[in-house]
């Protein structure tokens, strides 16, 4: 009998599949979906059986699969259909999707103390018919399953054994027919809650409720698609969990995507509240053992809640009913690097599609392209008007700072002390990490630059040290490595020296920094605690925590600068500091003490601005839609970013004109605009320059067709970076 033919998908920039002949003596054992180590070259990979076939086109001798690498396939058909769309519509190779899909605690999860679990397999009505059947013949058989059945999780084999007082004979029987499945995996390495919060007691507003009706609603029916705009205190949190609990009432398992790590603290501490340990986390703050042991719980159904950032929406849960994106807006929802370079909003709306199950985006804000499917029909809109907890929307002044020349304005500086006078807390908002932004010598004049990217370097006080925040360079500040001399400037301002500006003005205060320099893995619980606990005063950061975080006793918000954003040369950039301005502003007045905001600004006539202070979205978005309008910008149009790096300058320039001409036929299309080629931004990085091509389309898919042709025939395919919808043009 002539062996079965697998097709592979490597996790290699290669766009197609391999042939591998299947092992004659593997048998029967289910494949497609399992992990396989094949020859590839010289080298050994980790590959995925996406299909079975007969026979094989290629013309030489095949090679055999060496090793599976799973008990059972780690996809079902489903979510290599998911993969597949990944792959097509983000130009990304099935190989490099696959691999991303799995955390690397699993992928590269070492042979150690593995522990045996059991589930039941295959369809319910078989299990308790074959139970019935059981009866008298094997009465611990019939044990077994009924302790399985009224479990609610997938228990370790000894505790069942325990529990029924059995040897392993009945349960090795049951697996032999395909009743029970045995697992062996790692003891999950469990992490731990560093943050807490009592439990409340809470009464739905009319809005809430007529909600949570809808998307019951739609939760029995298995298909919807919504929009949550609720304005900032509305009570947003408190639909999710009544989502998620009516999902898991129906017997389906439910994923809840945030934006930052900074906000899992505070949402699980809800949502275990709220459903105890069937939420499990899931975020790149967990070290791997933890996150692998998670990601078993939720495979395995001993956890059916997934709550995390990006990673989350790929969340190995059964009988999806719900996905849940928390502010669906923020832009870290897009995957940069490594590919695939996916939206977690769209990869939510074709998961949820395939699973049958319900949609929810959620924000104050909601991205233009969002609101837009609104207007469209494709997204239905739930409206919360109106705060549910604290005063009344807190009092917002913009400060003007052009005649300013210190960090904190005279009135920001009034109002912090006032707040420190009464025990108040406050949290103080810039988006930009780092001491100074730049380090200019006074002899020579010249900007300390990156040399591998030509971008100045960001000056970090604490390491006494010049980094890149594009490479990761870093060197001593020291001198001028231009002329030698040690006499220096240090312009603009970032997070670092704003700490050391506040603790000299306000030295009796409880101040605490939080971005991604001052924190250490897992630390973002154990700040948020303290400042629950009212150990810290004042909370200064950039934007991760001016976002969702809900502490009753914040009665200020200081936006340092809302210029970081808006000054970028980006179309996005009006839309971005709208959002900046409105969250910040939700984060004061949520308890009983009104609350107030001070936005400090070189730009106060701004309408991105203006707009944000009087919490008017609906006259931002009609602005920001008729700019978008006039340029073809999404949601317009989609856009697709192709960046060529290479080391030599001159071939850099002729590769990416080469890609321009061969697609110039194309754009005689309705559907297709070219923009460039030009200089990326910045126009070198680790050394290589960059040079960037951008796409205007209503059609993706067939663009990517066109788009793969014309790589693969210049022998590009894999040195080009394609970033479909990408969040800016810079970069």
């Amino acid at each position: 009998m002539r062996q079965q033919v697998a097709q592979v998908a490597v996790p290699r920039h290669i766009d197609r599949l391999f042939d591998y002949l299947v092992p004659e003596h593997w048998g029967s054992r289910e494949l497609i979906g399992s992990r396989v180590r094949v020859r590839f070259g010289d080298d050994r990979l980790e590959g995925v059986i996406v299909g079975l076939k007969g026979r094989s086109d290629f013309p030489g001798r095949l090679r055999e699969l060496e090793k599976i690498l799973d008990e059972r396939p780690l996809w079902a058909e489903r979510d290599l259909e998911l993969a597949r769309w990944i792959a097509a519509y983000y130009l990304c190779p099935l190989g490099l999707v696959l691999a991303s899909l799995v955390p690397a605690g699993v992928r590269h999860r070492r042979a150690g103390r593995q522990v045996a679990y059991l589930r039941l397999a295959g369809d319910l009505a078989a299990v308790v018919g074959a139970l019935e059947g059981l009866g008298k013949k094997a009465p611990q058989q019939a044990a077994v399953l009924e302790a399985l059945l009224s479990w609610g999780k997938a228990p370790k084999l000894s505790e069942l054994r325990r529990r029924v007082g059995c040897s392993e004979a009945p349960i090795r029987a049951l697996a032999q027919r395909g009743l029970l499945l045995i697992e062996r995996r790692s003891a999950p390495a469990r992490p731990p809650q560093a943050y807490h919060e009592p439990g409340r007691q809470i009464s739905l507003s009319a809005e809430q409720g007529a909600a949570l009706a809808m998307l019951d609603k739609a939760l029995r029916r298995g298909k919807g698609r919504f929009l949550l705009h609720g304005v900032n205190a509305s009570g947003k949190t408190e639909v999710y969990l009544g989502a998620a609990e009516r999902a898991l009432a129906l017997g389906r398992s439910a994923i809840i995507v945030v934006p930052e790590i900074s906000l899992t603290p505070q949402l699980i501490a809800r949502f275990r509240a709220r459903l105890g340990e069937s939420a499990a986390l899931y975020h790149s703050g967990l070290t791997p053992a933890q996150r692998a042991g998670e990601w078993d719980r939720l495979r395995c159904g001993e956890a059916r809640v997934a709550l995390g950032v990006r990673a989350a929406i790929f969340a190995p849960v059964a009988h999806l009913g719900l996905i849940i994106v928390d502010e669906e807006h923020e832009a870290t929802y897009k995957q940069d690097d490594p590919a695939p370079r996916y939206h977690v909003r769209q990869v939510a709306s074709r998961r949820a599609e395939l699973a049958g199950a319900v949609l929810l985006l959620g924000s104050a804000t909601p991205s233009i392209e969002s609101y837009f499917q609104v207007r469209r029909g494709s997204l239905k809109l739930l409206r919360l008007s109106e705060r549910v907890v604290g005063q009344a929307p807190p009092r917002v002044q913009i400060v003007d700072m052009a005649t300013e020349k210190n960090l904190l304005s005279p009135p920001l500086a009034r109002a912090i002390a006032a707040r420190l006078q009464r025990q108040e807390q406050m949290i103080l908002l810039l988006n930009r990490r780092g001491f100074a932004r730049a380090v200019y010598c006074k002899r020579c004049r010249q900007t300390q630059q990156c040399p591998r990217c030509g971008v100045a370097l960001i000056y970090h006080y604490r390491e006494q040290q010049l980094r890149c925040h594009y490479c990761g360079y870093r060197r001593s500040v020291g001198h001028c490595r231009q002329c030698g001399s040690a006499e220096l400037s240090y312009l603009g301002i970032g997070t670092e020296q704003a700490e050391q500006v506040i603790r000299r003005a306000f030295p009796g205060a409880r101040l605490r920094r939080m971005d991604s320099d001052a924190l250490r893995r897992g630390e973002h619980g154990q700040i948020l605690e303290a400042f629950r606990r009212r150990q810290i005063d004042l909370l200064l950061g950039t934007q991760m925590i001016g976002l969702g975080l809900d502490f009753p006793n914040v009665t200020l918000v200081g936006v340092l600068s809302a210029d970081t954003v808006l000054d970028l040369p980006d179309f996005r950039a009006g839309e971005q500091t709208f959002q900046l301005i409105s969250q910040a502003v939700g984060r004061a007045g949520r308890g009983e003490r009104p609350g107030e905001v001070i936005v400090q600004t070189h730009h106060p006539e701004h309408y991105a601005i203006q707009q944000a202070v009087l919490g008017d979205y609906r006259s931002f978005y009609e602005e920001e839609l008729l700019f978008r309008r006039s340029l073809g910008y999404p949601p317009f149009a989609h856009l697709i970013k192709l960046t060529l790096e290479e080391r030599q300058e001159e071939r850099a320039k002729e590769q990416i004109q080469a890609l321009a001409q061969a697609l110039a036929p194309e754009t005689q299309q309705a559907y297709l605009t070219l923009l460039g080629p030009y200089p990326s931004l910045p126009y070198r990085r680790r050394g290589a320059y960059r040079w960037q091509l951008v796409l205007k389309t209503k059609d993706v898919l067939g663009t990517n067709a066109l788009l793969r042709a014309a790589l693969e025939e210049l022998k590009l395919y894999g040195q080009v970076k394609a970033d479909v919808d990408p969040q800016g043009l810079m970069g």
